[in-house]
């Protein structure tokens, strides 16, 4: 499953993690969407069933390529 990122975030509150994973607390998707903006980083929605969402504050391409290294990781066990 693809991540939303960005405005493909629809949920009104988010809960907003830092890119080395600090729990920053609960913003309006709009505060969240404007600090990610001034950092130049994406908001990449983490944790779609939780109330609310958590989301991480991290550039969308190191996202994937994480996600890729630890596949690669699991899949050499």
């Amino acid at each position: 499953m693809k991540a939303r990122v960005n405005l493909q975030i629809r949920a009104p509150e988010v809960r907003l993690v830092s890119e080395n994973g600090k729990d920053l607390g609960l913003f309006s998707r709009e505060q969240a969407l404007e600090m990610v903006r001034r950092r130049g980083e994406d908001l990449v929605e983490i944790g779609p069933e939780a109330v609310p969402p958590v989301c991480q504050m991290i550039d969308y391409g190191k996202y994937r390529y994480r996600l890729q290294e630890a596949r690669k990781g699991r899949s050499a066990t």
